[in-house]
């Protein structure tokens, strides 16, 4: 966002004290170009820290600007993406389209209390975002197949996790799977769960990759949680396959990663 809009925003909102369409829709507009040109720089400043996020059911504390540039693809998924893209002011107080922008007097929401926009500090800025990992994505080219993945189309995500947790948010067509890689030490306790998803409509497969064996039974056949020590010093690899069929649409998921 430029110096002179940010000023514009701050000036119109800190006059009125209030919240009304012309601020927001201003502060919308900001918000919908940096999205699109994948700024995230830009899409940082227009958040107040810290950042109260939900995805999956999981609380993700956002502190500051660098965190969340570090968290971006989790926080900002295709289908929250989609909603903000869509997104418009609608009538005072009604929340009319799932895109719509309901306004008060006090805040501003995209969507069914999807992303918060509140006055802070003469400025407008986001206070809460809930990921829509429900909603479906939109549609999009399919990405250029790769050596690493020709199931796929998508090349494994390396992990950089020594100790600590770690987060991923995706979204599978059916059929389709995303890989991640991750070094670990022999008896490192690991934990790989699936958050957002119901029932087996998307696993966790865990193997070795030089032997591609996998850890255990459960770790073949998928799960929702497993939770285990690690056999040998080495590299491992993290299917995450979804197995829902019958729904054209593409299901969003969060993968949730420890090791200790």
């Amino acid at each position: 966002m430029t110096i002179r809009c940010a000023v514009a925003i701050a000036l119109t909102v800190g006059v009125q004290q209030a919240l009304d369409d012309r601020s927001v829709s201003a502060f919308l507009h900001e918000l919908q170009r940096a999205v699109a040109r994948d700024d995230r720089p830009a899409v940082s400043q227009l958040v107040h820290y810290p950042l109260t996020v939900f995805a999956g059911g999981v609380r993700i504390p956002i502190g500051d600007a660098a965190a969340l540039i570090q968290n971006y693809d989790l926080v900002f998924s295709p289908a929250l993406k989609a909603l903000i893209s869509q997104a418009a002011v609608s009538d005072r107080g009604r929340a009319g389209a799932a895109a719509a922008v309901a306004i008060a007097s006090d805040v501003a929401i995209i969507g069914v209390d999807t992303v918060q926009i509140r006055l802070m500090s003469g400025a407008l800025k986001i206070t809460k975002i809930t990921v829509p990992l429900g909603a479906a994505a939109v549609a999009t080219a399919p990405p250029p197949v790769t050596r690493d993945n020709r199931a796929t189309g998508r090349a494994p995500q390396r992990l950089n996790l020594d100790v600590g947790q770690i987060q991923r948010a995706g979204s599978l067509a059916h059929g389709d799977r995303d890989a991640y890689l991750l070094s670990a030490r022999k008896n490192q306790l690991l934990e790989v769960r699936i958050n957002g998803v119901s029932g087996r409509d998307i696993v966790a497969k865990i193997a070795a990759v030089k032997s591609r064996a996998p850890i255990d039974s459960r770790a073949r056949d998928g799960v929702r949680t497993w939770i285990g020590r690690i056999p040998d010093d080495g590299e491992y690899r993290i299917d995450v396959v979804r197995l829902a069929a019958g729904d054209a649409r593409r299901l969003a998921y969060v993968v949730v990663i420890g090791l200790r």
